[in-house]
């Protein structure tokens, strides 16, 4: 009689621990924490909805609440397929790590339950849905395949330093994951190739076909200069305009960019936003060349003198005419007007 007391109490407890995600979820729950104005509401009920996860006995959903490993697994295998059976139970969560060993995908707990219990970060997430979309990239790279296919459209930014991969996942951001993934078509969970993918097969940013021409085939170069040249920068794409950015805090990230003439009267402009940083006026003549412009290694001493003196010069460089403009009253930003 105690034994089967004991035993009741503790199907209770993992009940009660873990019912927000294994027990069925109940459809068009209102949720207190989760208002209508909520940014992932519709979501929230979609996933409830649709049995991925379901809210807390206390009638809460917890939406920034952090998620396990072993949460995640569940809640993305639950949303495609169904939890195999495991014969021997060490784990609730045994059935997912079966599954996600049969496919492949990395995960931190395969061997340990201590890890299961620890929060997922952002980039972990990054990794096991590249897997389950049958390519195996790592790290940067796996943020990287998210962003270009749109799984994924970043946290701040779609930049790999806008996504915030060391952040951990949040239940609202786990549920928005899976939900991007079946909007974007995945329907059946792949096996994650053995090999690494090679960067070549990397998907081009779909809103790449968007960009004016001049603008995608200098981002063409620069992605390939940045990535040999500059470790921790970031070349990203807004409408007309290229940006070469560092760091994280608003303006501080941008270093360098191109602009091209949108307007009648405009030309085409590099500008260095941080000109007292050498890194800042190399990548302004890095992209010069990107453009077109056949400048010379030492036009960063006349950039460097510009910053420096804040005074304007003229150069003619093969076809083109450059007219170096300091910013009158920001000694870090130097504008370089490029006419034909």
């Amino acid at each position: 009689m105690v034994k089967k007391t004991i035993l009741v109490t503790v199907a209770i407890l993992c009940g009660m621990l873990h019912g927000a995600i294994l027990q069925p979820a109940k459809a068009a729950v209102a949720f207190p924490d989760v208002p209508s104005n909520h940014w992932a509401y519709s979501t929230i009920q979609w996933a409830v909805d649709n049995d991925v996860v379901n809210g807390y006995p206390d009638g809460t959903f917890r939406p920034n609440q952090q998620v396990t490993e072993a949460e995640f697994l569940v809640m993305f295998i639950r949303a495609f397929d169904e939890l195999p059976k495991v014969t021997k139970m060490t784990h609730w969560a045994d059935p997912a790590y079966l599954y996600a060993e049969e496919k492949n995908w990395p995960t931190m707990g395969a061997g340990s339950h201590e890890l299961r219990s620890k929060a997922i970060s952002r980039e972990q997430v990054a990794e096991i849905i590249a897997g389950a979309n049958g390519v195996n990239f790592l790290g940067a790279d796996a943020i990287q395949y998210l962003l270009n296919t749109e799984l994924a459209k970043g946290k701040t930014d779609a930049t790999i330093d806008g996504y915030k991969g060391a952040d951990f996942l949040t239940r609202a951001e786990a549920v928005q994951f899976i939900k991007n993934a079946k909007d974007k078509g995945l329907e059946d969970l792949k096996a994650r190739p053995e090999l690494p993918t090679p960067k070549d097969q990397m998907p081009k940013p779909k809103d790449d076909a968007n960009l004016p021409a001049k603008v995608r085939e200098v981002k063409a170069k620069m992605e390939e200069v940045v990535s040999e040249k500059y470790p921790g920068f970031i070349v990203s794409t807004v409408e007309d305009r290229l940006n070469i950015t560092k760091g994280t805090k608003g303006a501080d990230r941008l270093y360098a960019s191109f602009n091209i003439a949108t307007a009648k009267g405009e030309v085409d402009r590099v500008i260095a936003f941080r000109a007292t940083k050498d890194e800042s006026i190399k990548l302004a003549v890095e992209l010069l060349k990107a453009v077109g412009v056949p400048v010379k290694d030492d036009f960063f001493d006349t950039l460097k003198e510009a910053a420096r003196t804040g005074k304007e010069s003229e150069h003619k460089v093969g076809n083109r005419e450059l007219f170096v403009r300091p910013h009158p009253t920001n000694a870090d930003q130097i504008t370089i007007q490029i006419v034909k």
